[in-house]
């Protein structure tokens, strides 16, 4: 039990950066949380963290380490949560996803299915690949989908691996360009990457892989003359669609958002454009009948682009 507690406080530390700012929130002084994690790293033989004048990091050891921890502690959760009544009610599913309209075209169908008279507690998060493995292994989200560009995928299945955590291949597929179709680019059977540079592109405002290597692409053009950023999927298909000399690259979409939006999707010969969907979730991790259904509703979607594509 006190080996738990110690994990449960370091995790707290990680959280905080500060031994005092853990304390506090653990109604416990800073003499008792300093002493168990000194006892803990004495145990495990290793340094957790690095104690600086502006507060504590883990070392490199200690923050795989503390990955391995909150796995732990989420699992435990987990178990603990079998006992308790209100588990075993309502319908419940925990996702972190990409931002792919195929995806939330499979979360809507998924929530149409639903009892609406019985309770329901869902919570689906839409962020990048790395936020979504840090939630679902810190047991923030049950399941996950992450993307990866295929060339990057050893670099994702060592991470899964560091984060202790499973993964299924759903969805492998190219890039395409979404526009209006009333875009001058619209009636070109293949687009050239370098058509692009007399138009405007739309892109998700928050798109970044943290801790992915920087690699130079050479074939890439520099510069393009306008690029607009924006965080919200709906303003991102009515811009498209109102003005027609903007451009974004989506994974494969469902074709009642293009038909809603009046809007095309167009190959584009481009270099190293192959990526990869996967299912994400905790080792030893039991899909509830949610988990099942919602997973299910993303295939069926994947199902359905795919027949568009081909």
């Amino acid at each position: 039990m006190n080996n738990l507690l110690h994990l449960k406080y370091a995790v707290e530390v990680e959280k905080t950066g500060s031994i005092s700012k853990a304390a506090h929130n653990l109604y416990l002084n800073q003499p008792q949380v300093s002493k168990a994690i000194r006892e803990l790293e004495t145990s495990i033989g290793i340094t957790i963290f690095d104690r600086t004048p502006m507060g504590v990091y883990p070392t490199k050891k200690g923050a795989e380490f503390l990955t391995y921890a909150k796995n732990i502690l989420a699992q435990l959760e987990a178990m603990e949560s079998l006992s308790r009544p209100e588990s075993k009610k309502g319908q419940i599913l925990s996702v972190s996803v990409p931002r792919a309209s195929y995806v939330s075209s499979a979360f809507t169908s998924f929530l149409n299915d639903l009892d609406k008279d019985s309770g329901m507690n869902i919570d689906y998060r839409e962020t990048h690949s790395v936020r979504a493995m840090k939630s679902v292994s810190e047991g923030s989200n049950d399941l996950g989908i992450i993307r990866c560009q295929m060339r990057f995928e050893g670099y994702f299945l060592t991470a899964l691996q560091k984060y202790a955590l499973k993964h299924e291949d759903i969805f492998e597929f190219e890039y395409l360009l979404l526009m209006s179709k009333d875009h001058p680019l619209a009636k070109q059977k293949e687009v050239n990457y370098k058509d692009l540079l007399d138009f405007t592109e739309v892109a998700h405002g928050d798109i970044s892989v943290p801790s992915l290597p920087s690699i130079n692409l050479p074939d890439k053009p520099k510069v393009f003359k306008n690029r607009i950023a924006i965080y919200e999927r709906a303003s991102q298909l009515e811009i498209l669609n109102r003005i027609p000399y903007t451009y974004m690259w989506v994974s494969p979409m469902p074709k009642d958002i293009l038909d809603k939006f009046e809007l095309v999707e167009k190959k584009c010969s481009v270099p190293k454009n192959k990526y990869k969907d996967m299912f994400i979730y905790r080792e030893g991790y039991v899909f509830s009948d949610y988990d099942k259904i919602f997973m299910e509703k993303v295939r069926e979607s994947i199902s359905k682009v795919s027949l568009m594509i081909k």
